[in-house]
């Protein structure tokens, strides 16, 4: 079995020094329910360490699925769906549309949400959308060395590269899949 890769193991105690000013960062309970926080010990700034929000799609023909392999870690080599971070203030569907080109050079509409997915530990939460493809010609990106139309049948399931791309698909397929 591989080590845990470090995103996953990120932990408030990781974040040493304030954004604002530069001084230490301590634990602190802060607010009514005393939750400890990182504050820093020259300004008092409260360095809140919360999810970041990963957009994806599912583009689907009537036979086939689109997936892409990684060519960067986390989970080189290994296959999944475009997706991609959120950008601040960005609505969380146009992330899902914008990172599907970016990654694929496709145009999509999304058709309704597959499901959110988090993990105990990920700082990440993953949002997954179906997708049916309006334009656009498949093209390889920095993130992904292969992009392909894949049968249910013939998903890689013993090659995908995070549990949120497993339970996604098994959700969208509507089965314990691979």
């Amino acid at each position: 079995m591989s080590a845990e890769p470090a995103y996953l193991s990120l932990t408030p105690e990781g974040i040493r020094f304030c954004p604002l000013c530069g001084a230490n960062l301590e634990r602190r309970a802060v607010g009514p329910d005393n939750k400890p926080e990182m504050v820093c010990s020259g300004c008092g700034f409260i360095y809140f360490l919360g999810q970041k929000v990963v957009a994806c799609t599912i583009a689907m023909t009537a036979e086939r699925i689109l997936l892409t392999r990684r060519a960067i870690n986390p989970a080189n080599g290994k296959w999944t769906f475009p997706g991609g971070y959120v950008e601040w203030g960005e609505p969380v569907e146009s992330a899902a549309i914008r990172e599907t080109y970016e990654e694929t050079g496709l145009t999509v509409d999304l058709c309704g949400l597959v499901g959110v997915y988090s993990y105990p530990g990920a700082p990440v939460a993953i949002v997954v959308y179906r997708a049916r493809v309006l334009g656009g010609t498949i093209t390889i990106c920095h993130e992904n060395d292969r992009v392909e139309w894949v049968a249910p049948d013939a998903i890689p399931w013993e090659n995908l590269a995070f549990p949120s791309t497993t339970a996604a698909l098994r959700d969208l397929l509507g089965s314990a899949g691979g």
